[in-house]
């Protein structure tokens, strides 16, 4: 299973005998990572199921991504295994998308990965979201729960952090929350640090909502293992989670909270750009924050 076609009504994608620039350049250039464009005609909508042209067409609804301005048109996909994403077009109104995975505004920052993720996401396959000069950070999965213990498992890893439940189930469960919940709503979260050249799973890190003063933050989480400490593991890590935040997500800074006693973390943070803000006592214990203005 892998995405390799979008497919879209020829009366909606184009207004007033027109298509949008944005969405035009979208679509001329999908070929480049092997994805074909599919546009139906408008005559077939009263001669053919969406899924009958799709097999008409020798195409598996498991491997496309529907781009739809109207509801009819997601309705007629909702029974399909397609990814979809609605668009807005001013010739079709009263539309509600309720059916579409997302809905965007404009093609302006569209992208092949933008699709790709959308296509994922709706597969349950793992955003691979960072990549830096010798790890990439991705999404957890529930497939990952026997790497996640033996990490938690090496030298001082949950010194500083909360350990897994000692419940298999119950680890499961949170997981499986965290996963549908986190992830899928907001597009970020704690993800999982693999090393490039071994694939071992050497860390987690990533983002994460935390209220403060009444006001919803951005705050940065890392830890790596022990015996890849000392080797510019953790400036790394850090470095792509804070261009990541700094270029795609709507926030005026990043936190970070620190345990007190943990000099090593305080240290990378100073090393990184932020600046120690204040002490306060976060679930039982004295955390210093530090910030990070963007």
């Amino acid at each position: 299973m892998s995405f390799n076609f979008v497919i879209a009504w020829e009366q909606e994608v184009f207004y007033q005998e027109k298509i949008d620039k944005d969405l035009e350049h979208l679509l001329l250039g999908l070929h480049k990572y092997n994805v074909e464009v599919f546009l139906i005609p408008a005559e077939y909508g009263a001669e053919r199921s969406l899924a009958e042209i799709l097999e008409e067409s020798g195409l598996n609804p498991k491997n496309g991504l529907l781009l739809a301005a109207s509801d009819t048109s997601l309705f007629l996909a909702k029974e399909l295994p397609l990814a979809t994403v609605a668009f807005f077009n001013p010739g079709i109104t009263g539309q509600t998308y309720e059916n579409a995975q997302i809905l965007v505004e404009g093609f302006e920052e569209v992208d092949f990965y933008f699709l790709e993720r959308i296509y994922n996401r709706k597969h349950g396959i793992p955003w691979r979201v960072i990549d830096t000069e010798r790890c990439y950070l991705r999404e957890m999965t529930l497939a990952d729960l026997d790497g996640l213990y033996e990490l938690y498992a090496g030298k001082d890893m949950t010194k500083y952090m909360e350990p897994l439940y000692a419940d298999r189930n119950e680890e499961y469960e949170y997981a499986k929350a965290y996963i549908d919940n986190q992830y899928y709503y907001y597009g970020y979260g704690m993800w999982l640090v693999f090393e490039q050249a071994t694939e071992k799973l050497i860390g987690r890190a990533g983002l994460d909502n935390r209220e403060i003063d009444g006001k919803v933050e951005l705050e940065m989480g890392y830890a790596i293992a022990a015996d890849r400490h000392r080797q510019g593991y953790g400036t790394e890590v850090c470095l792509g989670i804070i261009r990541y935040a700094r270029e795609f997500l709507d926030f005026p800074r990043l936190n970070c909270f620190v345990e007190r006693g943990n000099e090593a973390s305080a240290h990378l943070l100073l090393k990184l750009g932020f600046s120690w803000v204040e002490e306060r006592k976060l679930e039982g214990k004295q955390m210093q924050r530090f910030c990070l203005e963007f």
